[in-house]
């Protein structure tokens, strides 16, 4: 014990002796000691700032739902895998029917439950869509991805005329529904004698068929199976769905967005829809040439006799947040992405 003492006296008396040697050179080198000044006050700046952080991100933790840890950058991100759905069936089945996780830069909150989805959004604080570059590339417009009270009067809209169009479970619309869907029952099943008992591919005649059923509530037009315009569209919609799938991880790591690879792929995206968005365009041209308020066709029609309402009670601007109306039919006639998974059935 005694040998233990005597060291721990001579490491003090060496340590005292250091400092003092240290001071006098700091005394004597003013210079030296401005410098080590400034780099000590970095040193706390950066510790308290750290230690700001570390207490900012525990707050959250703390309030937010149980949920995976992920990795720097990437998070959770990079064990989805292709499949995520699945993935989230699993981490539900381990944190519960709500749970975060950090998807690249993104911070998520996944809803699993029935009961917890419908309850979640039928509140309006929960009317929101991201700020993705996917939702930037789609302009924010029509009921997909339009939200707030350009949201809620599109909705509101569209569920009342299309009601009146047909798309209801009983009353007099019923009927108009049915002759429609009819009308490709029947071109359908003529496909299907013309194959003489021959083995064919029923995918394009599903999608057509399924097709021309919504094309012509929207904007009163039918495709033949040969056409053109609709093999062009049936494959765009396709080519759209698969460099959405390329560069997903976007949606989550933004800064990404600007690699060679995924800026090609955004600069394809935005140009297929500006052709798609052309044909919409005619269509809807031609609906305005021939427009009578007395005869309303389709939901172009409707979506142009509310325009000319909203003119003549003066709040033409305050209609659809004064958004290009024909954008905000074109979403609703995006659900002719409907072909393509008709392949599902095969």
């Amino acid at each position: 014990m005694q040998v233990i003492g005597d060291l721990f006296s001579a490491g003090m008396e060496t340590i005292k002796t250091t400092l003092l040697w240290i001071n006098v050179f700091m005394l004597r080198n003013p210079q030296v000691m401005r410098k080590v000044q400034e780099e000590l006050d970095l040193v706390i700046l950066l510790m308290v700032v750290l230690i700001q952080w570390l207490l900012k991100c525990y707050r959250e933790i703390k309030l937010l739902p149980p949920g995976p840890w992920g990795i720097p950058v990437m998070g959770y991100l990079a064990f989805l895998g292709q499949e995520k759905h699945t993935q989230y069936m699993e981490l539900a089945k381990k944190y519960g029917g709500v749970f975060s996780a950090r998807l690249g830069t993104q911070l998520t909150v996944v809803v699993s439950d029935y009961k917890v989805i419908r309850d979640t959004f039928r509140k309006k604080e929960y009317t929101g869509r991201p700020d993705t570059p996917f939702i930037q590339t789609m302009d924010g417009f029509g009921i997909i991805n339009s939200e707030g009270k350009l949201w809620r009067d599109q909705r509101r809209f569209l569920h009342d005329k299309l009601r009146q169009l047909g798309v209801t479970y009983m009353g007099k619309g019923k009927d108009v529904m049915e002759k429609r869907i009819m009308t490709e029952v029947n071109d359908y099943l003529s496909t299907l004698a013309a194959s003489n008992g021959n083995s064919i591919d029923m995918s394009p005649v599903l999608a057509v068929a399924v097709s021309n059923v919504i094309c012509n509530i929207m904007m009163s037009v039918r495709f033949s199976l040969d056409d053109p315009k609709f093999q062009r569209f049936t494959w765009l919609i396709e080519e759209g769905m698969r460099l959405f799938g390329e560069i997903t991880t976007v949606d989550y790591i933004p800064t990404i967005q600007y690699l060679p690879g995924n800026l090609n792929a955004k600069n394809k995206i935005a140009k297929n829809r500006k052709e798609m968005f052309q044909f919409y365009r005619e269509v809807i041209d031609e609906h305005k040439s021939t427009f009578d308020a007395s005869n309303i066709r389709d939901l172009v029609d409707m979506y142009l006799a509310e325009i000319e309402k909203a003119k003549e009670e003066g709040r033409s601007s305050e209609l659809f947040e004064g958004k290009d109306h024909g954008k905000c039919v074109l979403v609703v006639k995006r659900i002719q992405l409907l072909p393509p998974l008709m392949k599902c059935f095969k």
